[in-house]
């Protein structure tokens, strides 16, 4: 799982979420477009978590890349930028869940187990 998120304060809390879901584990942690592009570049990963304000470039950067993937991840975008056209343009850019860092951030963990549960029976999102 790679996380492109630029706090490290978010990471930590995103780490320990992810711990708590069985089956996956955080195999890159990157703060900015330019890094989530390489680490992308250098593996597959089952699924992502993607922040829109990072410390170099944009999340709508890592989307666009993943748009393109040959084999996508589950991508989420976890984000304090919660408004109507924001939510709108990431679900265009092919993102499968758009949640609020204040209030949603545990349904990551929710849709790491459907995946999970996907992957258990064969099939990728």
């Amino acid at each position: 799982m790679l996380l492109v998120e630029d706090s490290a304060l978010i990471r930590e809390r995103l780490l320990d979420l992810v711990a708590s879901c069985e089956g996956f584990a955080v195999t890159a942690e990157v703060e900015s477009e330019p890094q989530a592009l390489a680490a992308l570049a250098q593996q597959r990963f089952d699924a992502v978590v993607v922040d829109l304000q990072l410390r170099e470039g944009t999340g709508f950067g890592v989307l666009r890349a993943l748009l393109h993937a040959p084999q996508r991840p589950l991508t989420m975008v976890l984000t304090n930028t919660s408004t109507r056209p924001v939510r709108e343009r990431c679900l265009a850019l092919g993102a499968h869940h758009f949640f609020d860092k204040s209030n949603e951030f545990d349904q990551v963990a929710q849709a790491l187990d459907a995946l999970r549960a996907t992957l258990h029976r064969g099939r990728h999102p």
